[in-house]
């Protein structure tokens, strides 16, 4: 399966202004190969599916007791949402346009529909199974329709996330260096109470770029159906390891879609905390210390560079 983005150099774009693309690093391919038995698309306009990760993980235990991401406010800082796509229903919010302030944050680029399934999908009998289908998601759109964006961008939108008391943000992009003014930013995020999670990227087993090398920032790595992880993908500051590969979710063509990408694996341990976020129990340990519970060790024994401390299950 061949994701629909390519990657791209820091050096094609404005320096002074700082601007970045959701397609570096993290929007690049994984090659993997797949035993994952899935369903033709078309099957989907009349049927619903549950996603290998899903099943992986072992969402429906924590479905069948009650956990569906109830009142839990999510934030997917992307390119926007396709607000008609059957798959969603009240629980998408207006959200916020960083780039337009004045207008929706639509996805004119495709990629914020792609998370928002993930984690959104409703359980209505068609399409997929969302992780967190009673949890409120609020597009928040810094990229534009070319899949780029501006520091500056991505740092209003982090304050409108503060101003508006939302629980969790998803970024699924990565720049390759460090930047100060979003850094800030992001600490004053999680010095409200803001859980951050964004994907590596795919750097060739180097770095996992910003946001998601910041000490605050949880970062997430994608693997396979057989728990592998490509040889391209990040080796360092790696917190957890989550479903990347031929993952079916929807699209901005109000249908749905194959993907595969670092960006892919952010959405699957953000809907998970959506999840626990409702047991108050998990609350009172602290996210991180509550998904090393969850989490099962691959790679090196403990905590690698690769796996982070390993492939999160609700068991």
């Amino acid at each position: 399966m061949v994701v629909r983005f390519k990657s791209r150099s820091l050096k094609s774009l404005i320096p002074l202004v700082l601007l970045f693309s959701a397609l570096i690093s993290a929007l690049a391919l994984l090659f993997f190969k797949s035993n994952v038995s899935m369903p033709p698309l078309e099957k989907l306009q009349t049927q619903e599916y549950t996603s290998w990760g899903i099943e992986k993980m072992k969402i429906r235990k924590a479905w069948s007791e009650g956990l569906m991401g109830a009142n839990i406010k999510i934030a997917i800082l992307d390119s926007g949402i396709m607000y008609d796509h059957p798959e969603f229903s009240s629980n998408i919010k207006p959200g916020f346009n960083a780039i337009e302030p004045d207008r929706l944050p639509n996805d004119d680029y495709g990629h914020g529909t792609l998370m928002s399934g993930i984690i959104g999908a409703q359980h209505n009998h068609i399409g997929i199974k969302g992780l967190a289908p009673s949890a409120e998601i609020y597009p928040v759109k810094v990229l534009d329709k070319f899949g780029e964006g501006r520091i500056t961008d991505v740092v209003n939108g982090i304050s409108w996330c503060i101003d508006h008391d939302i629980d969790i943000m998803n970024m699924s992009f990565a720049i390759d260096h460090s930047n100060a003014e979003l850094e800030s930013m992001i600490k004053k995020a999680v010095s409200k109470g803001i859980i951050i999670v964004a994907s590596v990227s795919n750097s060739n087993g180097g770095t996992a770029g910003y946001p998601a090398s910041y000490d605050e920032v949880l970062s997430v790595t994608p693997v396979n159906e057989s728990l592998r992880i490509g040889k391209t993908a990040a080796r360092a500051h790696v917190d957890f390891s989550a479903p990347g590969v031929n993952v079916v979710t929807t699209n901005s063509n109000g249908e749905y879609e194959y993907v595969s990408g670092t960006s892919i694996s952010a959405p699957y341990i953000t809907g998970f905390i959506a999840l626990i976020l409702q047991d108050i129990r998990e609350r009172d340990l602290g996210v991180t210390e509550a998904l090393k519970r969850y989490a099962r060790d691959l790679g090196a024994q403990g905590k690698d560079d690769v796996f982070g401390n390993g492939f999160v299950i609700y068991e």
